[in-house]
């Protein structure tokens, strides 16, 4: 076994080594005292030349930037226009919490923590990413603190929180800015800092479908409560008939209804579209519905609030469904305050449904999820088996149910 090195031994940086070295031969043949070529340089290199093509300066370690450079503040605004209308409403404040920073509520304007917006991306570490996820826990456990004390005088439910969904959001958020920067080649991937930080797990609760007794109390406040019962009955049956997220409701556009193959078209997650079969009877009653609004054109949205002073209905916007499940079926029923029900909620309920009538490979084409593991890529349902479940549990029919479904080319 060789003797370990002594301990007053120097530990020598390569690259330090490299720039050493990379001077000397500067200087000598600035002096004349080399021959580029001798040394196997391009003919007519010159000493300038040299000085910019290999020797270090101050900046990102070779390697670390295959492209340009670019600033975290500048790279927040390639990644925000590079977003969905959907990803964006998530993710921006936490993209502008990182680079502007974070200033405490009180009367000084305290900076709790600084941005990063002024760094280079390469020059970001870990360490400055964890520090960040810390004041964003310390932000959202001010901000539920404030709620609480808000929930509790009005005799609401007070939640305990963990600022979890807050750092979950947080650190999606900043995976996306920085794989912007991999993909434009701003960063190497293998430097990528946001990978290094852990990503808190999601917590949705029990995940327990509805019993029948809750889903007739919350049906009752959506269609006899508010200032648009019918645009709120619209909006819950299309999460129960077609497992809607919320961004496939806010995207959903006339053009969009295909009523030949019976299927609307949901835009949801990570610009992945399907084309999700429904009953016939409920592609009609979207049309009409739309088209009652104000609907004409192919891209006009399906969901909006009703034509005022002869002009067509608004497009809705994420607000209304705080208005229906907040504001309304959380504030009216004691048992949904308590779960927190959401359009997710309700979304849940319906693929549970479909689970215990026609098992898991159908509810899980039937919520657009991919499949779990090898097994499960093996035993993906058709289509036509969700179009069967839908109509068995919503009624009408599906031209699926009598053909198989044409190819799309869109």
């Amino acid at each position: 076994m060789s003797d370990p090195l002594p301990a007053t031994a120097p530990i020598v940086d390569p690259i330090a080594q490299l720039a050493s070295a990379t001077e000397v031969v500067r200087r000598a043949i600035e002096a004349g005292l080399l021959n580029p070529q001798a040394l196997g340089l391009a003919a007519g290199v010159t000493a300038e030349a040299l000085e910019v093509t290999v020797a270090p300066t101050a900046g990102p370690r070779p390697g670390m930037v295959p492209g340009t450079r670019i600033t975290m503040r500048e790279l927040a605004e390639k990644t925000l226009e590079g977003l969905t209308e959907s990803t964006r409403g998530t993710y921006e404040g936490y993209i502008d919490f990182l680079v502007n920073g974070w200033k405490g509520e009180g009367p000084d304007g305290t900076v709790v923590w600084r941005g990063l917006g002024d760094l280079w991306a390469d020059e970001v570490l870990p360490s400055q990413l964890e520090e960040a996820l810390r004041a964003i826990e310390a932000r959202a456990m001010a901000a539920a603190a404030v709620k609480a004390a808000n929930r509790r005088a009005a005799g609401r439910f007070v939640h305990n929180s963990t600022a979890s969904g807050a750092k979950y959001n947080a650190v999606g958020a900043w995976r996306r800015v920085f794989k912007t920067a991999v993909k434009d080649r701003h960063l190497a991937r293998a430097f990528d800092p946001s990978q290094e930080i852990d990503k808190p797990k999601r917590i949705d609760g029990t995940r327990l479908a509805l019993e029948q007794v809750q889903m007739d109390e919350l049906w009752a406040v959506c269609t006899a409560t508010g200032d648009d019962p019918v645009l709120d009955e619209m909006i819950v049956e299309t999460i129960l008939v077609a497992g809607a997220r919320k961004e496939g409701i806010l995207n959903l556009t006339l053009g969009g209804l295909d009523h030949a193959e019976c299927t609307v078209r949901l835009d949801e997650k990570n610009g992945k579209v399907v084309h999700q079969p429904v009953p016939d009877w409920f592609v009609a009653k979207l049309h009409a519905f739309a088209v009652n609004r104000g609907a004409t054109a192919p891209d006009d949205a399906v969901f909006r609030r009703r034509p005022s002073g002869g002009r067509p209905g608004k497009k809705i916007g994420s607000r209304r469904f705080d208005y229906l499940f907040q504001d309304r079926v959380q504030a009216r029923l004691e048992w949904a305050d308590k779960e927190k029900v959401t359009a997710h909620t309700l979304r849940h309920h319906a693929i549970s449904v479909v689970e215990r009538t026609y098992g898991r490979s159908v509810a899980i084409a039937f919520a657009r999820h991919e499949p779990e593991d090898v097994n499960g890529r093996y035993t993906v349902a058709r289509p036509r088996e969700v179009a069967t479940a839908v109509v068995a549990i919503h009624g009408g029919d599906h031209p699926w149910l009598h053909r198989e479904p044409r190819p799309r080319t869109d």
